[in-house]
């Protein structure tokens, strides 16, 4: 290697004049830049090139870097000030975008192209530091003739490249000077600040990531539902979440730096916890808040320290404990969960919700019509609501659409039936019990039926079954609208409306002395009574197309039933009411001999019931009284008639013997021209009940009142 300048200008007049090149005496780097200049064919002796002029501005990238870079060039320049140095920066192609000197020096140097915008590539420049570090991502210098233009043989240029995160070079940082001025330390100082700005540039990169992660952690940490406090080893909250807030009653940019203690009273267990350093898993606790007592279940999670490990272990109390390294807890975090939504979420998934509403009713009959008059009454309020009926007369339903229909339909629908659960058990499944109150108990305890109907409604069938030792406590609950666990001292307050239901007279029990009147009184608030279906056999014909259709749509095949077998089951007294009626269906449609329902398909309990009822079988019809002739009026629409609008003229038709009910039909239908709405009218019946008389007795119009396509045909029952 050479030690002079005079010793590199030999070299170099010997390449540029007769193309030998010396590699042994030079550096590997600069003596393959010569080769590559000479290749180029640029020429050693031209002089240097202009500046770009459409250059006005720095590329955006130069911008975001100068911001970084500006100060430790300033840094460098005040250690070399005065000594006619100017300090640059050129971006990853060379091209110089920042510059820092003073004025005598920079108008020294600009004719040798040390301006911003000019271009130090090996193409425009030919060998110098600036394209050697950014060519070999290493600090360089070159001094005089070691440039390869002989323009740049005043100059020496000390170059080192600057990386990003990634270790590609993104610039370069050069000192450039008079060679009189060239100092052995110039390059060490350089590659310093080089290393200073690739540092700040990868420093920067990380805390740009870190505030990007904390900002997604932040976004993620409100979305959340749960209450989220992160807690220091001190107890101060430094991160709460809105849920948090709103759970707790606190705003959390007002408490975030205190210590939870200090704004909040701690319930017992989890203080216990905190200063225990022990964690908690799903317990329920009262917190005291200034909007009142909130229950929630709550989580306490340490991120624990083991002494020499610098990362903190999430839950690591128990395997710290473990290794046998000493646990140094470093913070919480605190998880509160409301009960009510967790109580949401159980019975949704529990399946506590009503499903059926008014529309699920079948039938038309006035006394089922008047049920539902009272019950979409009773669910425009509060008020306790007492259902009673026969088994099977469907008391759920008339419950589930009071539910829908009232204000409570998002809240849960929670029923229990009072005469399926063991006399032991009732209390606890109604009112629940705290943790370990008796033998085999939870040991986190378990709530009742009233806290999960919280909000909601809470349906008592077989109410008239409850033990009358419990009646008292349920009486208690639904005056004071509070509860009390089993084994617990704490009053719970609970929004539930009751809907009870029973198959019994409950009037009767109070006299017997089975049921407690001021029970009976409290819940016979309103009070309403669904019909058999015995004492709405008109509603027959519907109730049986409504269950084939339904069986038709889940077997794919279509049902139906001939009149005979309709007119056998009418004759029927159903004592399971409508839910044996659906189950009677359903095992007809799976055991028919063919799509359509005979008489013959029928259970033999059915057929005989109409056999034991002779004179519905043969009715002999006898003399009725004469029917009045109906005043003119215009004709109706029958297709909008209603049972609600029956006038009679006559004594309704149950007060005729079962003698003269056929004669008294047809007495109706010759005066009424064979209109069957007109007809009806006149008996004081719907015009349902009006055609199943008719199959019973197979009885058809007048002949005068038949169509003339109808004549000489089969029974034709006007529609």
């Amino acid at each position: 290697m050479l030690s002079s300048p005079q010793d590199y200008r030999a070299i170099w007049e010997q390449f540029v004049r007769q193309g030998c090149l010396r590699e042994e005496l030079l550096p590997p780097a600069l003596a393959q830049s010569w080769r590559r200049c000479a290749a180029l064919g640029l020429d050693p002796y031209g002089e240097p090139p202009a500046p770009d002029p459409t250059l006005s501005a720095a590329p955006p990238l130069s911008r975001r870097l100068l911001a970084l870079i500006r100060p430790a060039m300033e840094d460098l320049y005040q250690f070399i000030e005065g000594s006619g140095c100017l300090v640059a920066f050129a971006n990853a192609e060379g091209r110089i975008i920042d510059l820092i000197g003073d004025s005598q020096t920079r108008t020294q140097l600009e004719p040798l192209g040390m301006r911003l915008g000019t271009l130090w590539s090996e193409e425009q420049q030919g060998a110098n530091a600036l394209a050697l570090a950014l060519q070999e991502s290493f600090p360089i210098q070159l001094e005089g003739a070691m440039h390869y233009r002989a323009a740049l043989h005043a100059l020496y240029t000390a170059a080192a490249p600057v990386h990003d995160p990634l270790g590609q070079a993104v610039g370069v940082l050069a000192v450039a000077g008079p060679c009189e001025h060239n100092h052995a330390h110039t390059l060490g100082m350089v590659a310093a600040a080089a290393q200073v700005i690739s540092g700040q540039l990868q420093m920067q990169v990380w805390l740009g990531n870190a505030n990007e992660l904390l900002a997604e952690l932040k976004i993620i940490l409100q979305s959340l539902p749960e209450g989220i406090l992160l807690l220091r080893r001190d107890g101060v909250i430094s991160q709460m979440n809105g849920p948090a807030g709103t759970l707790l009653g606190l705003v959390p940019a007002r408490v975030m730096g205190r210590r939870l203690r200090d704004v909040l009273p701690l319930p017992p267990l989890l203080q216990q916890a905190l200063t225990c350093q022990q964690p908690l898993n799903e317990e329920e606790v009262v917190f005291e808040t200034t909007r009142g007592r909130v229950t929630c279940l709550c989580s306490l999670k340490p991120i624990a320290l083991t002494a020499g490990e610098p990362e903190a272990v999430f839950g690591r109390l128990t395997a710290g404990a473990a290794s046998g390294g000493a646990l140094i807890s470093d913070g919480f975090v605190l998880i509160l969960r409301s009960i009510e939504r967790v109580q949401k979420l159980v019975n949704r998934m529990t399946g506590a919700r009503a499903r059926l509403t008014f529309a699920n009713v079948v039938g038309r009959s006035p006394a089922l019509q008047e049920a539902l008059r009272l019950a979409r009454l009773a669910s425009h309020s509060n008020s306790t609501v007492l259902l009673h009926g026969e088994t099977g007369v469907g008391k759920e339903i008339f419950a589930q659409s009071i539910h829908n229909s009232s204000l409570r339909a998002d809240g849960p629908f929670v029923a229990i039936n009072c005469a399926a659960i063991p006399r032991e058990l009732i209390n606890t499944e109604l009112f629940g019990y705290e943790g370990g109150s008796f033998t085999g108990a939870d040991r986190q305890g378990r709530s009742g039926k009233f806290e999960q109907a919280h909000g909601g409604t809470l349906f008592l069938d077989e109410i008239g079954d409850m033990p009358l030792d419990l009646q008292t406590t349920l009486l208690r609950a639904i005056e004071t609208r509070t509860i009390m666990r089993i084994g617990g001292q704490r009053v719970i307050p609970v929004d539930v409306r009751i809907i009870a239901a029973t198959h019994k007279d409950l009037r009767e029990e109070v006299r017997r002395g089975t049921f407690r009147s001021d029970l009976y009184y409290r819940l016979n608030v309103l009070s309403i009574h669904i019909p058999s279906l015995r004492e709405r056999l008109e509603d027959l014909p519907l109730l049986v197309d409504h269950f084939l259709q339904r069986q038709s749509r889940t077997l794919g095949r279509p049902f139906a039933i001939t009149p005979e077998a309709l007119s056998l089951m009418e004759r029927y007294s159903w004592p399971g009411n409508v839910r044996e009626l659906e189950n009677l269906l359903e095992r007809l449609t799976y055991l028919a001999r063919s799509d359509t329902i005979t008489a013959q398909d029928l259970p033999p309990e059915i057929r005989q019931a109409a056999e034991a009822d002779p004179d519905s079988m043969s009715p002999a019809p006898a003399e009725a009284p004469p029917l009045p002739v109906p005043e003119p009026r215009p004709e109706a629409d029958e297709s909008h008639w209603q049972p609600e609008a029956i006038t009679p003229v006559l004594p309704p038709l149950k007060e005729h013997s079962r003698s003269s009910e056929a004669s008294a039909i047809l007495q109706a239908l010759e005066r009424s021209q064979g209109r069957p709405s007109e007809a009806a009218r006149l008996l004081g019946i719907s015009r349902t009940t009006l055609w199943r008389k008719m199959v019973r007795y197979g009885l058809r119009p007048p002949p005068a009142a038949l169509p003339p396509a109808a004549s000489g045909q089969g029974p034709s029952f006007p529609q």
